[in-house]
């Protein structure tokens, strides 16, 4: 296995020696900014806060610039028929890029998955994911930019424990028929510390209105006083 080790601590990735310099690398989820966000201006004219695009969202940048992003390993090309319910697909590289599951896997008679008839399959991931001890990785699609050829579904590994390649399962859009390119990316990888999630990721409090009712005037008022109140004060640099 080669070594690809992240600046920032928090996870490491590894792969098989032959595919060193051959599949694309993982890189910061900061650096994919897909081109209809890079074509937005960042205000619509000059007036005031409700002309402001999401350009001018942290919280939604944010999300998107969380953790790191696993590409697609090689090309693979894809016939659907117009309800998705008949897939094909075929790659040229010499290692298995997509398997399929059944639909018993993912759907019951009485209750269907809502992506049926679509049948569930899987892109085949050689990026081994290794996070540091005590930490999951939230495997999920690339937060605030959808891809219109797939849909990818989430999972949560305890990966400092589970040391194995971890897949991406997906239903392709029903009709399409195309090539999902080498570098696509698939998956945004975030490290998460276990001792945050379970039971202690439930701890709430349910709290009379009162109680909040003024913060939440004044944070209001502060806003039509500062337009970039959340970005230029509040928001802590991540």
């Amino acid at each position: 296995m080669k070594l690809f080790q992240p600046r920032a601590p928090g996870v490491k990735f590894l792969c098989a020696s032959n595919d060193w310099d051959v599949i694309p690398k993982p890189y910061p989820a900061r650096q994919y900014t897909p081109d209809w966000f890079k074509a937005l201006p960042m205000k619509l004219g000059d007036q005031g806060l409700n002309t402001s695009t999401i350009k001018r969202c942290n919280p939604f940048m944010d999300a998107m610039g969380l953790g790191w992003i696993i590409p697609l390993a090689a090309d693979v090309t894809f016939v659907s028929n117009e309800d998705g319910s008949g897939v094909d697909y075929r790659w040229t590289y010499d290692k298995v890029m997509v398997e399929n599951h059944t639909m018993e896997q993912v759907s019951s008679p009485k209750k269907p998955n809502p992506a049926m008839p679509r049948p569930p399959m899987k892109f085949m991931n050689y990026w081994l994911a290794v996070p540091d001890d005590g930490f999951s990785l939230l495997f999920m699609p690339p937060l605030n930019r959808p891809d219109p050829r797939f849909t990818l579904y989430s999972g949560l590994v305890d990966s400092d424990r589970y040391t194995e390649f971890v897949n991406f399962p997906f239903f392709l859009t029903p009709g399409f028929t195309g090539t999902i390119e080498a570098g696509t990316p698939l998956a945004q990888v975030v490290p998460i510390r276990r001792s945050d999630l379970g039971k202690k990721a439930d701890v709430g409090r349910i709290v009379e209105w009162p109680g909040t009712a003024g913060k939440l005037e004044t944070t209001r008022r502060r806003r039509l006083s500062h337009e970039s109140l959340y970005r230029d004060t509040l928001r802590v640099k991540k």
